[in-house]
């Protein structure tokens, strides 16, 4: 189910801008396609510099994790059906059981921490990709909106055209660091957004 445009959470700088970005910010937010969310903070952040919108990658790159996890949850079943010695041994099911539990919550805790936790925002300075490959290390890049010179974006095949997911490419100038925010939702609708963004930035709009 989306959300209808929610034109009260817009600050009041964007509210009169006549761009399309606006639009598209505050229509269809989800947990992966959130604009102006309120009280986030990032290392870094200005104290009047205003998130525009944070993004995470769909739903639809984690199907496989939950899906293992779930055949992983159903091994003991599934091994008991191959051989019944399985289920007649008590401290051998419960040693699978157990086994299998703690691997698939591991699968899936793990699935979810790197869904939260990779996350790209896009703000009215910068944009910023965070990356959490694991708990024990995280990435950080972001590049100030005047070193960007070229948006592009690429569907991912299939899934791309029926999920509108995709990868976002931002070019920057100089010794700037290319970003990319990976397997996102709407990425025509961000390349929108940041190139409508980028023009109002140069007019000095906002």
């Amino acid at each position: 189910m989306t959300n209808k445009p929610e034109l009260n959470n817009v600050p009041k700088k964007f509210k009169n801008l006549k761009k399309s970005f606006v639009e598209n910010l505050t229509l269809n937010n989800d947990h992966s396609f959130k604009s102006f969310p309120k009280g986030l903070s990032f290392h870094g952040k200005e104290q009047d510099e205003q998130v525009l919108l944070v993004i995470r990658s769909h739903w639809i790159v984690y199907v496989p994790q939950v899906f293992l996890a779930i055949v992983v949850f159903a091994l003991p079943w599934i091994l008991g059906a191959v051989s019944s010695e399985i289920f007649k041994n008590t401290a051998i099911f419960l040693s699978l059981l157990i086994t299998s539990m703690l691997i698939g919550a591991s699968i899936l805790v793990s699935t979810l921490v790197k869904w939260y936790y990779n996350v790209s925002m896009i703000t009215d300075e910068r944009v910023v990709d965070l990356d959490f490959p694991n708990i024990m290390a995280h990435t950080m890049s972001e590049t100030q909106l005047e070193h960007i010179e070229d948006v592009t974006q690429k569907q991912l095949g299939i899934l791309g055209s029926v999920f509108d997911v995709g990868t976002v490419y931002v070019q920057t100038a100089g010794t700037s660091q290319n970003i990319e925010f990976q397997n996102i939702p709407r990425p025509r609708d961000v390349q929108e957004i940041l190139v409508d963004l980028l023009e109002s930035k140069e007019k000095g709009e906002i």
